[in-house]
């Protein structure tokens, strides 16, 4: 549906697709209609968790790559609308729970959401439409099978290996690395100063 509001399209096209509604609204009766918790109850069985996680992470990856065909439909020659509606294709769900949150709860505790704590999710989401983006103008040698199936299998393992394994996030260092960078470059010469200090 955010999809759709960016270009323009009507809002209830989504729902045209069967399969997807038919989805969508079998796990919503399941998560919050299930009797005796079943659903929850089977989650926490580790291979069906694999599994279901692996679904997850391929059914975002097809939204995602779903999305940048919208988007080079009525924008085909920005490559920027592509990419940034492509990722919101893939981590909209995470912003509309973020909007949500911001409204029931105080100022004081919006810090913590999804507007400025980007989660891994999202850097996935745009780096894959990244790579979508620029296999569908042509900018590597990539087709778009190709593309969809390496990112798919990558996003499916970095996500297993996080939650079952407790793997770090991969984004974390260059995250780190560009809060320092921006942090110095606003604060100016006197905090250069100051790590020369720290690092002495």
């Amino acid at each position: 549906v955010s999809t759709q509001s960016t270009g323009g399209t009507p809002l209830i096209a989504p729902f045209g697709n069967v399969l997807n509604t038919l989805t969508a609204i079998i796990f919503w009766w399941l998560v919050y209609f299930g009797p005796g918790d079943l659903f929850f109850r089977l989650y926490k069985v580790k291979p069906l968790q694999v599994v279901l996680m692996g679904v997850r992470e391929m059914r975002r990856c097809k939204k995602i790559l779903d999305a940048v065909n919208a988007a080079a439909a009525f924008q085909g020659s920005s490559w920027l609308v592509m990419l940034l509606v492509g990722a919101l294709g893939g981590c909209s769900g995470k912003f509309m729970q973020a909007s949500e949150e911001s409204l029931r709860k105080h100022s004081s505790e919006v810090s913590r959401s999804e507007f400025l704590q980007i989660s891994f999710v999202t850097k996935a989401s745009l780096v894959i439409s990244a790579i979508f983006t620029a296999a569908k103008t042509n900018m590597i040698p990539l087709t778009i099978p190709q593309a969809l199936f390496c990112c798919a299998s990558l996003l499916a393992t970095v996500n297993l290996g996080m939650v079952l394994a407790g793997l770090p996030d991969p984004f974390h260092p260059i995250a780190n690395a560009t809060w320092r960078v921006v942090s110095i470059v606003s604060k100016g010469p006197q905090a250069k100063k100051e790590e020369e200090k720290k690092k002495e």
